[in-house]
């Protein structure tokens, strides 16, 4: 009876074992495979990428007299830099005719009346230009030297304009056009360091 009851002892304590073990087994694997999700919702509006734009405008004050007149009439020549980064300005002008180009006279003086302020409009190019304008005759164009901020301009180029024609009627032009183009490219590099103007336009 004793050696019975051993045996019976050992057998209950073996399925004890076995099923603390397939218990521990089980949990163990729960453990393992366990698994959960959050979502996080976020509500708000996140600021938009900046765009570096280089937009510019020509602003100018133009004035013509009503009929072919030698006297001088406004023409103020400013750009306007409408971007959201510094840009490096340059300008070209230039007449309907040449022969008319010839005959007028460009100032930049604030008194209209200054007649020492004019230069002949061929001559210009290679004058003493307004502060911040250089001229580079292989691409015929003013270059503006400073950089212009968002919301700023760069200084007049011209501001008064004079046509004389001559008594001989040997320049037909009853009408003609002074064309102003303009362009820009940003004044920083794509590393963000601040460029000269030559370098800027390479």
């Amino acid at each position: 009876m004793k050696i019975r009851t051993k045996k019976v002892k050992i057998k209950y304590i073996i399925l004890i074992i076995s099923a603390l073990l397939i218990a521990l087994t089980a949990f163990t694997l729960a453990y393992f495979t366990s698994s959960d999700k959050m979502t996080n919702r976020f509500t708000g509006v996140y600021p938009p990428e900046f765009k570096p734009i280089a937009d510019i405008s020509v602003t100018e004050h133009f004035d013509p007299p009503p009929e072919k007149s030698d006297d001088p009439f406004q023409k103020s020549v400013q750009i306007a830099n409408n971007g959201n980064i510094d840009c490096y300005i340059r300008v070209r002008l230039e007449f309907s005719s040449s022969a008319v180009r010839d005959i007028s006279w460009l100032s930049n003086d604030d008194d209209k009346d200054n007649e020492e302020a004019y230069i002949n409009a061929s001559d210009y190019p290679d004058s003493d230009l307004p502060q911040g304008w250089e001229y580079r005759r292989e691409d015929d164009c003013y270059y503006y030297t400073e950089a212009v901020p968002p919301e700023g301009v760069t200084a007049t180029l011209i501001k008064w304009v004079k046509t004389i024609f001559p008594d001989d009627d040997s320049v037909e032009a009853d009408e003609y056009d002074i064309f102003v183009y303009s362009e820009a490219v940003p004044a920083d590099n794509e590393d963000g360091e601040r460029m000269t103007y030559e370098e800027a336009w390479r």
